[in-house]
């Protein structure tokens, strides 16, 4: 409980890669040696709701639909998204892994998506492996935080364009570099700040990318895997944002910016599109560097179109924590009905 309400308690400065640190390298080691073991149909009843909020593999892909059938307990899983078999690094054997994840879900009451575009892309891959789909339901995840540190309205001189998301292929930070070099070369006056950890598969093209850059003297900095306090700074400080994934199962970098009043360049395919369509984006295809560069450009010095975008984002408005959780107790006495 300690970790989840202060996750940063060890980590005093960002870091590139966080879960190589844990709380301390002593603490993870003996919690996994002396954790406590038990058998989980042992502690559940017919009475009792087993939720599942993210990723599962392993053995447990099989135990928990026999759990489920053995016990009768009621079961709610939340689904992300099925990104992992769009990426071409996995292996055979993490592709099979990722699949059973999936049929497995199909032995739950219910299935609560965080977007139509991941409730679509489940449904269709249930039909692949000839699972019966379950009930599934959409819940976009929601956004609050202190109103104390929202962004203001206004906006200081500085040209600061923020990119939050962990560096891996789809979040496609390669074309957002290639975009940027393009407006450096023609003279455009912009900081552009990196937020988020990178991982071991894509360091070795991302971080050079990012070094070369730098070494050029562009005004790019990588600020890393960062704290609560931070990300708000970054999201004040910045002029806009640029969310240039490829697909997501929800989008949260593009509503959490949103949320600071502050416009997005992003795509509009997918969930992408879900939580863009409400005003506050500028919908370009961010597969292509031109295309990207000419949105950051257009934001950059149209002040028409940049004013009108943070008048849409000021209107936008989303869903508290406490509504989710209403909404998610109606979803568990639907499932305490069907029993």
């Amino acid at each position: 409980m300690e970790i989840l309400q202060s996750p940063f308690r060890v980590l005093s400065k960002a870091t590139a890669k966080p879960e190589w640190r844990g709380e301390t390298t002593f603490a993870e080691l003996y919690r996994l040696v002396f954790r406590k073991r038990f058998r989980l149909e042992n502690q559940v009843t017919p009475a009792d709701i087993l939720i599942i909020p993210d990723f599962c593999s392993g053995i447990r892909t099989k135990r928990l639909p026999e759990l489920i059938e053995r016990t009768g307990v009621r079961s709610v899983a939340i689904f992300h998204d099925a990104a992992a078999l769009r990426l071409p690094r996995l292996s055979d054997k993490a592709q099979m892994r990722f699949q059973n994840y999936l049929k497995s879900l199909a032995a739950f009451a219910q299935v609560i998506c965080i977007s139509h575009e991941s409730r679509d892309d489940l449904l269709r891959r249930w039909h692949e492996y000839g699972n019966s789909p379950t009930t599934t339901r959409v819940e976009p995840w929601p956004i609050e935080f202190d109103r104390a540190v929202r962004a203001p309205d206004s906006v200081g001189p500085r040209n600061m364009i923020a990119c939050v998301g962990s560096f891996e292929p789809r979040k496609n930070h390669l074309t957002l570099l290639a975009a940027a070099e393009k407006l450096w070369l023609h003279g455009h006056d912009f900081e552009l700040q990196l937020v988020g950890r990178t991982t071991d598969y894509y360091a070795p093209k991302m971080l050079p990318a990012v070094w070369r850059l730098q070494r050029r003297g562009r005004p790019l900095r990588w600020l890393r895997h960062v704290n609560d306090e931070t990300l708000h700074d970054v999201y004040r400080s910045c002029r806009f944002t640029v969310y240039p994934s490829l697909f997501e199962g929800f989008g949260l970098p593009i509503a959490e910016s949103l949320w600071h009043r502050r416009p997005v360049v992003c795509g509009g395919n997918g969930a992408l599109g879900e939580v863009a369509q409400g005003g506050g984006c500028l919908i370009v295809d961010q597969t292509n560097a031109d295309a990207l560069a000419a949105g950051m450009k257009k934001l950059l010095s149209d002040q028409e179109a940049y004013a009108r975008l943070c008048a849409e984002a000021r209107a936008r408005r989303f869903r508290s924590w406490s509504e989710y959780i209403e909404k998610l107790l109606k979803h568990l006495q639907l499932c305490r009905g069907r029993r």
